[in-house]
């Protein structure tokens, strides 16, 4: 499965749809032109759906998720004493299927933080996601029990890079803060490490 396009996909689907968003049109169905697959869509249309997900068109796509993340990361590692990191190592999700997977599943996660996914919602995405069955079943089982903060912090392991990128996709998801998805965020950051400087400055580049 190439977790790669499908997370290109979301993220240009989702700054589509804001466009049309604000030109009046507002239904995920008519983006599809902008080549999102179906899995893009049914994937974008839970986040939509939970948490107003149109955050996402801050992102665009993973090289602007990389470019952000390598900005604050910028930003505060001029004031920390930490050891700078290559701007090239936040491409690896560009490259790395296990990387963009792992965003992917942050993002989800973040979606579902706050409160479960009902059985009709979880139909009406399944219905979107298309025909292939590999992307049915890790969609269906995402939903079903989304990635744990331990299990996605263990799939960063130790890589400030996927780190930033992990935590900004998903706070992006999380536009508007209720309780449930301040604790995730919080429980998030700090399985991944990042600590409350990093966290502002990409907090800062998402514009929240």
């Amino acid at each position: 499965m190439d977790f790669s396009k499908i997370l290109n996909q979301v993220l240009n689907v989702a700054q589509e749809q804001v466009k049309n968003t604000m030109s009046g049109n507002s239904t995920l169905d008519k983006v599809t032109k902008a080549g999102g697959g179906a899995a893009a869509i049914g994937i974008l249309s839970m986040i939509f759906g939970r948490n107003g997900g149109a955050g996402l068109a801050k992102l665009g796509s993973l090289a602007a998720l990389g470019s952000l993340a390598y900005q604050a990361y910028q930003k505060y590692q001029s004031q920390q004493a930490v050891a700078p990191v290559p701007e090239e190592h936040f491409a690896q999700a560009q490259q790395d299927a296990s990387a963009s997977q792992v965003i992917l599943q942050a993002m989800i996660a973040a979606a579902a933080a706050d409160g479960a996914i009902t059985d009709a919602e979880k139909q009406a995405i399944l219905a979107e996601v298309g025909d292939n069955a590999e992307v049915q079943q890790w969609v269906q089982q995402e939903m079903a029990q989304p990635a744990s903060v331990a299990d996605i912090a263990r799939q960063v392991g130790n890589n400030p890079a996927l780190a930033a990128q992990v935590y900004l996709a998903a706070r992006v998801v999380c536009a508007d803060l209720e309780r449930k998805e301040i604790v995730f965020l919080a429980e998030l950051a700090q399985a991944l490490g990042l600590d409350d400087q990093l966290v502002e400055e990409l907090e800062k580049q998402a514009g929240f």
